[in-house]
């Protein structure tokens, strides 16, 4: 482990990335917020998620205010977020709370910018090619029913720690062919003091996990643990050779002649296991929340489950006869947004609407806030997943009616998530096994709070008790 401990010190040292800073005086700046109240709600963990829902509603196009030395905009126009992460997007870098998260992850897809970010996204977009989700979801359903063994009638458990144990059950075997179920409760530990121990604050930069303080020790220790786990893949990778898997493939990729280094390969497959698990993780806890909230849509998407499954394992073919099942999830992800917020810095001047927005500058846009926003959603505030059905009785992202950029829970343009196929087969799977047969009920007394972090996670987890459905 020393020996961890000392990789991510390092990484953390070189961490610092140079990047231009908007110093200009003399150009006109939108309305909005005073400049210290988001850095005081970074720093003291207060309603991050309350902060941008109020700045949409107040600055309807785009607002402007500074985080530390930074100037910042705020885009609440979903033409300005199309314009922006989609037209602009190869005229800006990763912003600070992802340029911070190399300190935890190094230079992997998620962190890196530029041609390298192009060269990786090459070499690793091959594991998501359709085919290979198709063949991941058998697996993806076995591991389900496998994992739905461990559920039993009147136990409690926290909902968070049980998901994040089987999509990382998912991750490791589909994409690493690896068994990580012994170790997932020491990585969702150390998961869980990286992305909310230190998640929110990296939005200032990732200069705060160079202070030396006890957030910043349980920090490298945590990623020190996580670096192990995903260090023991690689090697045994190594040992044994090819097995077809996506870790095989990271270990033998080439493009002009040249091969990943062991480093970049640690750097890939860490992002992968942290990002491809994490994300469904709280997409699913989010959504059996909402489900236990809201018993008619449950039985709406009983209904579904119990007239086209029957009792029986779903499996890819089925997912196109299950449009409720993946509009629940949608709505889910509407409101609860595991990716909650998008920010970049702009590295060429660029101009929206009226506004001209400096080389240096960062600009951000939540997908809570905008996700929410009353301008674009009919009812924002309800949980109704039936906005996302159609006459017909389909399925369609586009069937509630909100404009392009009002709905971006995987991002924009050339930064779009490589998983955002293999995420809508995991998560629907997951939800059409389990579903079936039960309907997990909130402990009384817990008061669920969303905690943006890297993710947006319920902020003390979110404690379940088990109820089997009658007839299930």
């Amino acid at each position: 482990m020393a020996r961890q401990v000392n990789a991510v010190t390092e990484r953390l040292r070189r961490s610092k990335v140079n990047s231009p800073v908007d110093r200009r005086r003399d150009i006109e700046r939108p309305p909005g917020p005073r400049a210290a109240d988001l850095p005081y709600r970074f720093a003291t963990s207060g309603d991050i998620c309350g902060y941008f829902v109020a700045v949409e509603r107040e600055y309807e196009q785009i607002a402007h205010t500074r985080m530390l030395r930074d100037h910042l905009y705020i885009l609440n126009d979903p033409e300005f977020v199309v314009e922006f992460f989609l037209n602009h997007s190869r005229g800006n870098m990763k912003g600070r709370a992802l340029q911070g998260a190399k300190a935890v992850l190094g230079t992997g897809l998620l962190t890196s910018d530029g041609d390298f970010h192009l060269r990786q996204r090459r070499l690793v977009q091959p594991a998501f090619h359709r085919d290979r989700v198709v063949s991941y979801a058998q697996t993806m359903a076995a591991i389900t029913q496998r994992h739905e063994q461990r559920w039993k009638e009147g136990a409690t458990f926290d909902m968070v720690e049980d998901m994040s144990a089987l999509t990382l059950a998912i991750v490791g075997e589909t994409l690493f062919g690896a068994d990580l179920t012994s170790d997932a409760a020491e990585m969702n530990t150390a998961l869980t003091e990286v992305l909310t121990g230190s998640g929110a604050r990296l939005m200032m930069g990732g200069g705060i996990l160079r202070l030396p303080t006890p957030a910043r020790r349980r920090s490298v220790e945590s990623s020190a643990t996580l670096d192990a786990i995903v260090q023991r893949m690689v090697d045994d990778h190594r040992r044994i050779g090819d097995t077809g898997d996506m870790l095989s493939m990271l270990i033998a990729a080439q493009e002009d002649g040249e091969g990943m280094s062991d480093e970049q390969v640690r750097d890939e497959a860490m992002t992968l296991v942290l990002a491809g698990h994490e994300t469904t993780a709280m997409a699913m806890s989010w959504t059996w929340m909402l489900l236990a909230r809201n018993p008619q849509v449950a039985e709406w998407l009983h209904e579904e489950l119990d007239s086209e499954l029957a009792g029986r394992a779903p499996g890819f073919e089925d997912l196109g006869a299950l449009p409720r099942t993946h509009a629940v999830i949608a709505e889910s992800m509407r409101m609860y947004p595991p990716a909650w917020s998008m920010g970049r810095r702009v590295l060429k001047d660029l101009t929206l609407g009226k506004w001209l927005v400096p080389r240096g500058a960062m600009v951000l846009s939540s997908q809570y806030a905008l996700q929410r926003s009353p301008r674009w959603w009919d009812s924002p505030l309800a949980f109704r997943p039936r906005r996302w059905i159609g006459a017909d009785g389909a399925f369609s992202e586009t069937n509630p009616g909100q404009p392009r950029g009002a709905w971006f829970p995987f991002g924009w343009g050339n930064r779009r998530c490589i998983g955002e196929q293999f995420a809508w087969t995991e998560a629907q799977l997951i939800l059409a096994t389990l579903a079936q047969r039960w309907e997990p009920q909130l402990q009384q007394g817990h008061a669920v709070e969303p905690q943006p972090a890297v993710t947006l996670r319920p902020k003390g987890g979110l404690p379940v008790t088990l109820r089997r459905r009658s007839g299930g």
